[in-house]
């Protein structure tokens, strides 16, 4: 029997990806993926906009977010899946969460400003469009403006942790992440691990009520994702994967590069059905 794949970690215009959600479902249908979930940061956006797609291309459409989080100095993401993106309650928290984003934009934007680069906020925003306004949209913009040569050279010089235009952003603590997505019924996944300083922090989500570890990952080599599948079958959590695709952003679209069995999904709703 054909093996089937998927792709449970993609972003969209909706937060800060080049592709418009109708065109990730596009590309993973060319990919001959079977499932892939939207898991843009803080908005449930994209989801909405590519279900009509993924209906018409017949491709299992999974409802999912990504948050940001703080815990002992350092930032971490997780991954929520299978939520109930309908409730008022998620909706109205990452609706706040989007609002700060932009404030956050704005700032940055004003320290550049300070530092004597003439971007405007209104480049930024045309740059973002109906998405969440983030640092890559900064980034996209330093380029267009021609104020650096490359996205990483804007994050270098002006955006990243250390950098002069840099402004911290309102995080969740690991356990509210958790609990707001156990709140819409979801699963939580502890992402790409293996691109962290503190991988073992893992151990303290798990007590929190973490659910899952995303092992496959673009940034996670062959030893790596070996490593993350033991790691949650020693831990009795589950394993997830998918490409963390951005669009053409670094280069390639990479949806369809990593290859995550089904049976990762199968998982997902086991452990949907069991908890809830």
């Amino acid at each position: 029997m054909q093996k089937k794949w998927i792709d449970l970690h993609i972003h969209t215009t909706a937060s800060d990806s080049l592709l418009i959600p109708s065109e990730a479902v596009e590309i993973a249908k060319k990919c001959g993926l079977s499932a892939i979930s939207i898991t843009d940061h803080d908005t449930i956006g994209g989801f909405l906009e590519a279900q009509e797609k993924a209906d018409e291309l017949g491709i299992e459409l999974i409802p999912g977010v990504e948050l940001s989080v703080a815990y002992k100095g350092e930032d971490f993401h997780f991954l929520g899946y299978l939520i109930d993106h309908e409730n008022p309650e998620f909706l109205k928290k990452i609706n706040s969460f989007r609002e700060e984003r932009s404030v956050r934009g704005e700032k940055m934007v004003e320290k550049l400003n300070e530092l004597g680069i003439d971007l405007r906020k209104d480049t930024v925003k045309a740059i973002a469009g109906n998405g969440s306004v983030g640092r890559p949209h900064l980034a996209d913009a330093l380029v267009k403006e021609e104020f650096v040569h490359t996205y990483d050279e804007a994050f270098a010089r002006y955006l990243g942790y250390h950098a002069p235009a840099y402004v911290p952003k309102k995080y969740l603590t690991p356990k509210e992440a958790i609990e707001l997505i156990h709140l819409v019924r979801g699963v939580a996944v502890f992402a790409h691990p293996g691109t962290s300083r503190s991988p073992h922090a893992v151990y303290d989500f798990l007590e929190m009520g973490l659910d899952g570890i995303e092992a496959y990952h673009s940034q996670h080599d062959g030893k790596m994702t070996t490593h993350y599948v033991n790691l949650a079958k020693k831990l009795g959590l589950i394993y997830t994967g998918g490409s963390d695709c951005h669009g053409r952003r670094k280069g390639k679209v990479l949806i369809g590069t990593v290859k995550v069995p089904y049976r990762c999904l199968e998982m997902l709703k086991k452990v949907k059905e069991e908890n809830y």
